[in-house]
């Protein structure tokens, strides 16, 4: 995976095995007609810079991976063995660079091979889906993302993976977190993963 490969200790096994546990901007704007000259120019000028500043947002490249560093925080655990972490995703690089929707991702074992995945792209059971939203990330900025899997300890149909692949929005290549655990793979059922669309990112605990 050569230098697009980021790998970042995470040692989770151990509650990722336990049961069931406890569960862990829209910009509105309003104008009211008052008939004034005033109020309407001052109206057209907030929808002027407003168009302005989207269209600067989107002039602005996509972030690349080798633009980006990743990593999980937050584990959570939920009623029906549901797992969560937060997803980020930050701008290493020297210029501004842009994330739009959902991001990929897949699952490898101890050696780096893929196994069986499917991704889910909405809500997951610890936060809503904030939709696409175009996002732009200065050097140093983070956004992040909702993952949650359900653990496959105490079930059938799980596959083993010590790995999470991450692909940017909107790309072809990927960064790998991990490993999960430094001694073993984790169970996640039928290697179904599921994601919230891209977000600003709020500090996490």
């Amino acid at each position: 995976m050569g230098r697009l490969t980021r790998k970042i200790m995470l040692t989770v096994a151990a509650a990722v095995m336990l049961g069931s546990a406890g569960t862990s901007a829209a910009l509105a704007a309003s104008t009211t007609n008052t008939g004034s000259t005033t109020n309407t120019a001052s109206t057209t000028n907030t929808a002027s810079v407003t168009r302005s500043a989207l269209e600067a947002a989107a002039s602005v490249p996509r972030c690349y991976p080798q633009d980006l560093s990743a990593s999980l925080h937050g584990l959570e655990i939920g009623r029906g063995y549901h797992v969560g972490f937060i997803l980020t995703l930050t701008n290493d690089g020297q210029r501004s660079c842009s994330l739009y929707g959902y991001p990929g991702l897949g699952l490898q074992d101890w050696n780096h091979h893929a196994v069986p995945s499917h991704t889910c792209w909405g809500s997951t059971w610890f936060d809503p889906d904030p939709g696409r939203q175009l996002i732009v990330l200065s050097p140093g900025e983070t956004a992040s993302a909702s993952v949650a899997w359900t653990s496959g300890a105490l079930r059938g149909g799980a596959v083993s993976a010590a790995y999470l692949v991450v692909t940017p929005p909107n790309d072809h290549g990927h960064l790998v977190v991990g490993p999960f655990s430094r001694s073993m793979e984790i169970p996640i059922y039928h290697g179904d993963l599921y994601v919230t669309a891209m977000a600003r990112h709020t500090p996490h605990p």
